[in-house]
């Protein structure tokens, strides 16, 4: 079973800090300076949401050049040097949790006038921008720091856990076969998870 990070959305106050360290952690990788955690916005609810790190990783599949790979961990990852931007991993994400990011040609200190080349209401996946090489990005749980993700740290209401394999992995697992076939975020039980450890003590 692989690891990944869940989240509980009645716990997210959608402060962005957990985007903000993640693009700022990837960024002083030498990495694209963009979170890799989408956000996920409707009437009742905002949360952040990350790969669920699948063990079948269909983005991996429809991938033409191979730059996702699954590492002997179980993490899905993505190669930014050797992805060409064609979207078929964003398009086929069950969650919605890859999409698409890149730097000017003017360069990261280069000076950028922002001229729209899309109506703001397009779908991220179906925008771009003239000059811009764009690549995947999604979550690769830190991997740049030996797989610690800075996001869990960072949460400042306890929202995100990162769930490890263990003995319940074939509940998880099930959980997560749930969200694929209702198109949902995986949530954790937080509040019964917490009972549970208190009990085993």
């Amino acid at each position: 079973m692989n690891r990944f990070i869940a989240i509980n959305p009645n716990r997210c106050i959608a402060c962005g800090t957990c985007r903000a360290e993640c693009a700022e952690g990837h960024r002083n990788a030498g990495l694209l300076d963009e979170p890799r955690l989408a956000l996920y916005e409707s009437r009742d609810v905002v949360a952040s949401v990350t790969c669920h790190h699948c063990s079948g990783a269909p983005c991996a599949r429809v991938c033409p050049v191979d730059a996702i790979t699954i590492c002997d961990d179980g993490c899905v990852r993505v190669d930014e040097h050797v992805c060409i931007g064609c979207k078929l991993c964003a398009v086929t994400c069950p969650f919605g949790a890859i999409h698409m990011f890149g730097t000017p040609i003017s360069g990261v200190a280069g000076t950028e006038y922002k001229t729209p080349t899309f109506p703001a209401s397009t779908d991220p996946i179906l925008q771009w921008e003239i000059g811009v090489y764009s690549a995947a990005v999604k979550c690769d749980l830190c991997e740049y720091d030996h797989g610690h993700p800075h996001c869990v740290d960072a949460c400042l209401t306890n929202a995100l856990r990162l769930v490890e394999c263990d003995d319940d992995a074939t509940e998880i697992e099930g959980k997560r076969l749930e969200a694929i076939k209702g198109n949902m975020v995986i949530v954790e039980n937080f509040d019964q998870q917490q009972e549970h450890d208190k009990e085993g003590r």
